[in-house]
């Protein structure tokens, strides 16, 4: 397993497998500040919200917390 630390938030895509705080999550939303979503949402500021395999789910500020898992 290689984990890989984004760069930029603009690289998370949703669906990705992540590891935060030493357990695997997937990405089920990541909003961008000042982008615009489909239903004209734009949020103030970053933020991607994770699902793990129980349907529990975490919202992260920081996506240099996030590690791709490949």
């Amino acid at each position: 397993m290689c984990n890989r630390q984004y760069h930029t938030v603009k690289q998370i895509g949703v669906g990705d497998n992540v590891t935060y705080k030493k357990s695997l999550w997937q990405v089920l939303i990541n909003y961008i500040s000042g982008e615009t979503d489909k239903t004209g949402y734009t949020p103030l500021f970053n933020r991607t919200i994770l699902i793990d395999e129980t349907g529990q789910r975490v919202t992260v500020h920081n996506y240099k917390q996030l590690r791709r898992v490949d």
